[in-house]
């Protein structure tokens, strides 16, 4: 078909009532089929959206919305999740306010085959200088400590697993690589630094970082959850070390503050005394925890909610929040639907602290833990202290 020249008029006669719905479904095929294909060239033949979802459809559209460089200055890293729509909506939104997005995340099947939902979405909003892929020694019983021990002292599955690395790395684009191995057996301490180092030489020729998610530890313990993360010498091969210090007390523990302060600095002391506090970022938990306070009640109604969500609970269920300067967290008891409960959640004094704490130590930065959690005015004040943390 010919373009017409300009003032040309040209007689269309009018279209019948069946071209016109014949249009109209070749057009809704045309869009459905375009979109499907937009959908398997984003990888989303492993994890389906909607061809619909307006989310989905904008990240595709506009990427990449965020191409700056990491800044220089004081760190501010977000972990993402793909089962969270507001998770990506969060990276979309603050993307410019962050330094690092870690993608979270792979594990590992008994040969050592990366497994988990492709997350090939995340490029449409954010730049490959700034993505972290994150791999860890998950299965379906969580972090375990059998897989691990696998990937770490078999040398044939081990070669298969840093390949796997290696080839989704290049495949998605990425800045780096992100290790959470968690609960690993004691006895494979050794091993386990070992593989960070030659995991180190591997990328290092390719241009990438090597980071290590590791358990919060106030002492060199060689037992428990992170026993088997030795800081000392793994401080010495990474490119930053993230401290995952949260969790002081646990959904499945007694109740208690998520990261008081006092704990946090002593986390901190620890680790700056054996390795550069350049390379260290403090993970900063944005969710709290709720507890049972029925004793017949046992841990199974144990919740953990972002700082909103929580605080919107306890104003639906008449508690009263009482902020504790000290511990640095918000504590509510309060009648639910199910019995007698206490909660312990972060607010915004909460991340002020850390911020400062992190900043105090001389520490690269913070990671929180997660995107999509978080209030959105939050982003701010984590803008704001990015760019003047002296401030």
């Amino acid at each position: 078909m010919s373009i017409p020249e300009a003032g040309k008029q040209i007689a269309t006669p009018p279209p019948r009532p069946r071209q016109r719905t014949g249009g109209l479904l070749l057009a809704t095929v045309l869009v459905g089929v375009a979109t499907g294909v937009g959908g398997f060239v984003l990888g989303q033949r492993t994890a389906p959206h909607s061809p619909f979802d307006p989310l989905w459809l904008r990240a595709y559209l506009n990427r990449p919305l965020d191409t700056s460089a990491p800044g220089d200055g004081f760190w501010i890293t977000g972990y993402y999740v793909d089962y969270d729509a507001d998770s990506l909506e969060s990276v979309r939104l603050n993307a410019p306010h962050m330094d690092q997005v870690v993608i979270f995340g792979y594990g590992f099947d008994w040969e050592g085959n990366a497994v988990g939902k492709d997350p090939e979405l995340i490029r449409g909003v954010t730049g490959q200088q700034k993505r972290v892929l994150l791999f860890g020694n998950f299965s379906d019983a969580g972090f375990d400590p059998d897989l691990a021990h696998r990937i770490l002292t078999d040398p044939r599955v081990q070669e298969r697993a840093i390949s796997a690395m290696l080839a989704e790395a290049d495949r998605l684009g990425v800045a780096g690589i992100q290790i959470d191995f968690e609960n690993i057996p004691a006895e494979d301490r050794e091993a386990y630094t070992e593989f960070l180092r030659r995991l180190k030489g591997r990328l290092e020729p390719l241009g990438l970082t090597l980071s290590v998610a590791a358990a919060a530890k106030t002492s060199d313990t060689t037992t428990g959850w992170g026993g088997a993360t030795d800081y000392e010498a793994v401080g010495q091969i990474v490119d930053q070390f993230y401290i995952m210090a949260y969790d002081e007390h646990w959904i499945g523990g007694e109740p208690g503050p998520v990261a008081s302060l006092g704990w946090v600095e002593r986390v901190v002391r620890y680790a700056v005394g054996v390795m550069p506090s350049q390379k260290i970022v403090l993970g900063v938990p944005l969710y709290g925890y709720e507890w049972s306070l029925d004793p017949e009640m046992g841990t199974e109604t144990n919740a953990a909610y972002g700082p909103g969500r929580m605080a919107q609970r306890a104003a639906d269920f008449g508690g009263e929040v009482q902020w504790d300067p000290v511990v640095g967290e918000n504590k509510v008891v309060f009648e639910s639907d199910e019995g007698p409960r206490i909660a312990w959640f972060p607010d915004e004094r909460s991340l002020d602290a850390k911020l400062r704490l992190a900043y105090q130590y001389n520490l690269k930065g913070i990671a929180v833990w997660r995107l999509g959690l978080e209030p959105e005015e939050w982003w701010p004040r984590l803008g704001a202290f990015r760019l003047n943390p002296e401030k």
